[in-house]
């Protein structure tokens, strides 16, 4: 009889007991959490689709070119002496760039001076004979072979004096070109040279590159390709100049496409004395295609994309609701919406991965 009595108050302490423990774990708690937030819904921002008017644009990536880019190199192979600029340094053209060493060179020039001026004696020598012979000549003093042997010495002395003075130009020349010189205006760049350095013809030793003006150049699509003109305004961009938009004008179409990417090279002149261009900038192009209108535009921040399809979720009545759209050009921190909202319909543009369609929102500034 105790025994049963004893199992009696036992089950009541145990449920007691493990009633306890499990409101003090938070199980019911999470449960009523999770009530409240679907009670209360998710904050979003929202902001409203809206007609802005804007001009219909192409866009296009490129990179900067200078006006001009010549490629220096030696004539002559020889040794290095002198590298007499440095990468970035602004030249005329004729100024020196590099000399070779030239005491061979120089050497050659007295030599062929020196032949000149002895084959200039010969043919004077050779005219005052002639001249000489022609006077006895006249008077019957001499025969006339004698004359034509004159006047052959005459004319060799002649040859001769001609050749010695080409071979002394040319030996100036190659003298010359033992300084290396700037072909055009430009900033130097790409400097691979050194002093002692043995250099072959043609090698290339640093460009010069006249930046003054330089090109945005692009591939255009051929579908593209009506849209644009010379003489058309371009506006430019380059990431190292944030926010600044430099002007130009569409210059030059190359009519025939490329072979290997059937597109159409097209170069946008910029004026750029101050020099902040520089060749090789990754360039953004946008070129105005037509007059201006109104598109309907919303924040890129209210749309989600999934496998290709664009949604976002318009709230209603502190609901979302889910709606597809078809999105066009972007701008900024816009994009253009061509179907599926209407102008003023209000729009999440926060916490949108947390959505579902039929949530419930709470609208927060």
């Amino acid at each position: 009889m105790k025994g049963f009595k004893l199992k009696y108050w036992i089950v009541p302490v145990v449920i007691f007991i493990g009633l306890v423990v499990v409101f003090r774990s938070g199980a019911f708690s999470s449960e009523k959490t999770q009530l409240q937030t679907n009670t209360t819904g998710v904050n979003v921002k929202i902001a409203e689709a809206q007609y802005i008017d804007t001009i219909p644009k192409l866009m296009l990536n490129g990179s900067i070119e200078g006006k001009t880019a010549a490629a220096i190199s030696a004539k002559l192979a020889g040794r290095i002496e002198e590298v007499m600029v440095q990468e970035g340094q602004q030249v005329q053209a004729g100024d020196p760039l590099a000399r070779l060493e030239s005491i061979e060179l120089a050497n050659s020039v007295r030599t062929a001076q020196d032949a000149v001026s002895k084959a200039q004696v010969n043919y004077e020598m050779a005219v005052k004979d002639y001249n000489r012979y022609q006077t006895l000549f006249d008077q019957g003093a001499t025969s006339q072979q004698t004359l034509d042997n004159a006047e052959g010495k005459k004319r060799i002395a002649q040859a001769d004096l001609s050749s010695a003075v080409s071979s002394k130009s040319n030996a100036e020349q190659q003298y010359g070109y033992g300084v290396i010189t700037a072909p055009v205006d430009g900033v130097v760049a790409n400097v691979t040279v050194t002093v002692g350095q043995v250099v072959s013809p043609g090698a290339e030793l640093m460009n010069v590159q006249d930046i003054s003006q330089v090109y945005a150049v692009v591939n255009v699509e051929q579908k593209d390709l009506g849209l644009i003109k010379q003489g058309q305004p371009a506006e430019v961009t380059v990431d190292t100049y944030a926010g600044k938009v430099f002007s130009g004008t569409v210059e030059m179409i190359n009519p025939e496409a490329g072979s290997t990417n059937r597109m159409f090279r097209t170069k946008v002149k910029i004026n750029n004395e101050d020099g902040s261009l520089k060749s090789g900038m990754f360039s953004k192009i946008q070129l105005a295609t037509g007059d201006a209108a109104q598109i309907l535009t919303i924040p890129q921040a209210a749309i989600i994309q999934k496998q290709g399809i664009y949604y976002v979720f318009v709230v209603e009545n502190d609901k979302v609701i889910r709606h597809q759209v078809e999105v066009g050009a972007t701008s900024g921190d816009s994009i253009e919406i061509k179907s599926g909202l209407q102008p003023g319909d209000k729009l999440a543009v926060s916490n949108v991965s947390q959505l579902k369609d039929g949530d419930v929102v709470q609208i927060v500034e």
